[in-house]
């Protein structure tokens, strides 16, 4: 009886034509990631390692008005997902995994989980608060009327998974061995609505950061 190779397994998944395989995989894969690096990193790491150490983030000015807020997070979230779909214009051979073509953006969106869990795990946010124990910090990533980081990281899944069709040139590692042109993509239906709830959820995930932040810092 032939084995399968767990790896094997998932590349397949988060490469399939079907979108919401696609979607299912790699919430399976991310969820793995995420819940390993947040436990390794709160028994390996130091308190606070990374706090202040993102260019962008720690030098922020949060606005005390909450829409004003809300855009400020919005907007810088927005780079983030424009990374992933710019980075998926690019897919790379795996010579490992059947020669499965995986868009670069993958890796964007995993290095985002790995950084979220990592600040997760040392407790590393901006605004300072009392650090809760383990369990009580796995629980809350999935509260979402009050914590924005699992529809965050959701926002930019759904982003990697659309735009994986949007690849337009392949390489074997060393060089283009094919490429496709814009209006050779096309998105059915379903894709279409899951890019605008991409958008949706980056905004209400911003504005539920908003609130957070304004009624953590009013006094």
């Amino acid at each position: 009886m032939r084995k399968i190779n767990p790896l094997k397994k998932i590349i397949n998944g988060v490469v399939d034509d079907n979108i919401y395989k696609r979607i299912g995989w790699l919430y399976i894969f991310s969820f793995l990631i995420f819940i390993s690096v947040t436990i390794l990193s709160y028994f390996i790491l130091p308190y606070a390692l990374f706090r202040g150490v993102h260019p962008i983030v720690s030098r922020l000015e949060f606005s005390p008005t909450i829409w004003i807020l809300t855009l400020q997070i919005f907007g810088y979230n927005l780079i983030a997902t424009s990374l992933i779909i710019g980075a998926n214009l690019i897919a790379q051979k795996f010579r490992l995994l059947n020669n499965k073509f995986v868009p670069i953006g993958y890796f964007a969106f995993l290095s985002l989980i790995i950084i979220a869990a990592l600040y997760l795990g040392t407790w590393s946010f901006e605004v300072v608060t009392e650090a809760p124990p383990l369990y009580l910090r796995l629980v809350s990533t999935f509260d979402i009327f009050h914590r924005s980081g699992l529809l965050e990281l959701s926002a930019y899944l759904l982003a990697a998974a659309v735009s994986f069709k949007f690849t337009l040139w392949y390489s074997d590692g060393k060089r283009i061995i094919k490429s496709k042109r814009l209006k050779d993509i096309k998105l059915t239906a379903s894709e279409k609505v899951i890019f605008i709830l991409v958008f949706v959820l980056l905004f209400y995930s911003a504005f539920i950061e908003s609130y957070r932040i304004i009624q953590l810092t009013r006094f």
